[in-house]
């Protein structure tokens, strides 16, 4: 586990492809190689076998995306990549995202790590207009404001 590369690229959008409805374009795992608050951390094996995005920002953590390669799921990757997340975000006020609310799966992940749902952004997932369940992991109260 490790900062991904400009050579772990083609993995990252190939899982990226596999395991979104709406993949980002390559050109954003670019950028977030380049963004001084952006952190893009790989799991590996001899190929990357996951990835996790998240934002750095002053006190607060964004979860931006983590997934696993179809072939290597189920073998607690997406957990050592969240445990990997709590550990960058020791420090942090609140660490944040957003998910699909019919993903049950990485809901179930999310709270096992100590995320709780907050609130609700309504057609938040343009390609099907698929609500998204804002959930949080805080040190201690935090006001959260959504629009909708």
């Amino acid at each position: 586990m490790g900062p991904a590369t400009a050579a772990d690229l083609d993995a990252i959008d190939e899982i990226s492809r596999h395991s979104f409805k709406s993949a980002w374009p390559r050109q954003s795992f670019v950028d977030e190689l380049e963004r001084a608050h952006g952190r893009l951390i790989v799991a590996r094996d001899r190929d990357v076998l996951g990835y996790l995005n998240y934002w750095l920002v002053a006190d607060e953590v964004h979860l931006l995306a983590i997934a696993t390669h179809p072939d290597a799921r189920r073998r607690g990757i997406a957990a050592r990549l969240m445990q990997h997340l709590v550990e960058a975000a020791r420090d942090a006020r609140v660490v944040t995202l957003e998910v699909r609310a019919s993903n049950r799966p990485a809901i179930a992940l999310y709270e096992r790590f100590g995320f709780a749902a907050a609130a609700t952004r309504r057609g938040y997932y343009g390609a099907d207009n698929e609500d998204a369940l804002v959930m949080l992991r805080s040190r201690g109260p935090t006001t959260l404001s959504v629009s909708e």
